[in-house]
C-alpha cells in the first residue's frame, strides 16, 4: 500500500512507505545510491553512499537517575558514577552538553548538521515521576516534546501510565495532583487518574506532547523524541527532586492520549504530530531514508541489516542511524520485531 505523506520508504512483505515526489535532491527512491546537488561530508565523487551509524557511548551521554536500573551499566562505553545508577543512555544526540559520538568524532561533525531527534535507551528500577512535556510554542521559539517508546524488556507486571483515565476530568486530575503533593500517601489516587497500559517486548507507545504520563518500574525501552529536555513534574512520590505542579497542569492537554501498537496487530504506520514510526515484522524489508534520518530499533536479537555490501547482525537495543538518502535491507527473524522511527 502507499501512504501519501510519510518520508520513510520501506518495501517489504506487507509494508510500503512512499516518499514525497517533490524533493529535487533525490533520484529514484528505491536506489541505494542517491545523488545530492549540495555539499555533504557523506558524498564521494557525487555518489551518495549509504550511511549506517553506530553510537559510541561516553560519560557525557550516560545519565544517572534515581530510578535507574542495572542493565545499561553492562553496555560497552556506559560510565556509571560511583554509587549511582545509569537510567538513560543518549545514543544519538546533538544536544549541547550531551552530544553523542560516532566514528571517533561528535555526531554533529559526522553529519555536518544537527540531528532532528534525540534517541535514548531507558532502564527503570522504580517508577518515574508523573510528568508532562509541553507542546510546541512558536511564540517562544520553544520545541515541545512528542516521544515514542519501544519496549525492549519488561517485568511480568511492567506497565506505563499515559493519558487521563476514562471518567477522570481535568479538574479531578488537578485536585488529585494537589492532594498527592500535600500528602504523598494519597499518590495512589493520582495514579488511578491515569490510563494504565501493561507492556511487553515489541510494543510501541506514541505519547503526544501534553499527555500526562509515568513509566513504571522494571522496564527497558528505547525512546525517540523531539530534541528537547523540557519536563514538568506533577508528582514525584515525595522525593526531594523539584516538582512543577502549576506549570505541569498548565501544559496538560486533557484530550491527549497515547497510541499503542502491539505485534499482534500486524504492521501499520504510527504517525504523530512530529514522529513517524513503522514497525517491521518477520521477513525482509528494503528501507530508504528519503527526506529524513531514520532510527532503527531492534526489539529482539538477530535482526540482520545489509548496507553497501556489508552485513550487520544486531541484538535487542542496538540502535542504529540510517542517514537520510541512504538505503538498507533489514531482515527480521520469526516472532521478532524491529522498529523504524523518524522526525521529518
Amino acid at each position: 500500500m502507499e501512504m501519501p505523506s510519510p518520508r520513510l520508504y520501506c518495501k517489504g512483505a506487507a509494508l510500503l512507505y512512499a516518499p514525497g515526489a517533490c524533493d529535487p535532491r533525490y533520484t529514484s527512491p528505491a536506489s541505494p545510491h542517491q545523488i545530492r546537488s549540495f555539499h555533504s561530508p557523506l558524498v564521494w565523487f557525487g555518489v551518495r553512499r549509504s550511511q549506517f551509524i553506530s553510537p559510541e557511548r561516553s560519560q557525557a551521554t550516560s545519565k544517572s537517575r534515581p530510578w535507574g536500573g542495572v542493565r545499561l551499566a553492562t553496555l560497552p562505553g556506559i560510565v556509571a558514577p560511583e554509587g549511582l545508577r545509569v537510567g538513560e543512555s543518549w545514543e544519538f544526540s546533538t544536544m549541547v552538553g550531551s552530544e553523542s559520538r560516532a566514528r571517533g568524532a561528535t555526531l554533529r561533525s559526522v553529519l555536518g548538521r544537527d540531528l532532528p531527534f534525540l534517541a535514548k535507551l531507558i532502564d527503570t528500577a522504580s517508577p518515574l515521576s508523573v510528568q508532562v512535556h509541553p507542546e510546541d510554542d512558536p511564540s517562544r521559539q520553544r520545541l515541545g516534546k512528542e516521544e515514542a517508546w519501544i519496549i525492549l524488556d519488561a517485568d511480568e507486571d511492567g506497565h506505563v501510565l499515559a493519558g487521563l483515565a476514562p471518567g477522570c476530568s481535568p479538574d479531578q486530575f488537578a485536585e488529585a495532583v494537589r492532594a498527592a503533593n500535600a500528602d504523598p500517601g494519597a499518590g495512589d489516587e493520582l495514579l488511578a487518574c491515569l490510563r494504565r497500559i501493561p507492556v511487553r517486548a515489541g510494543m510501541v507507545i506514541l505519547v503526544p506532547a501534553g499527555t500526562p504520563h509515568a513509566i513504571g518500574a522494571g522496564i527497558l525501552l528505547a525512546e525517540i523524541q523531539q530534541p528537547t529536555d523540557c519536563t514538568f513534574r506533577f508528582f514525584d512520590y515525595g522525593s526531594e527532586r523539584e516538582i512543577h505542579p502549576e506549570r505541569a497542569v498548565a501544559a496538560l492537554a486533557p484530550a491527549a492520549q497515547p497510541e499503542v501498537w502491539t505485534p499482534t496487530e500486524g504492521p501499520k504506520p504510527i504517525v504523530g504530530e512530529h514522529l513517524e514510526i513503522a514497525p517491521l515484522l518477520a521477513g525482509g524489508h528494503d528501507v530508504t531514508a528519503n527526506g529524513a534520518d531514520v532510527l532503527l530499533i531492534p526489539a529482539a536479537d538477530g535482526v540482520e541489516v545489509r548496507v553497501d555490501g556489508e552485513t550487520h547482525v544486531l541484538s535487542k537495543g542496538d540502535l542504529r542511524l540510517l542517514v537520510e538518502g541512504s538505503h538498507m535491507r533489514v531482515t527480521v527473524p520469526e516472532r521478532a520485531v524491529a522498529v523504524l522511527g523518524a522526525l521529518p
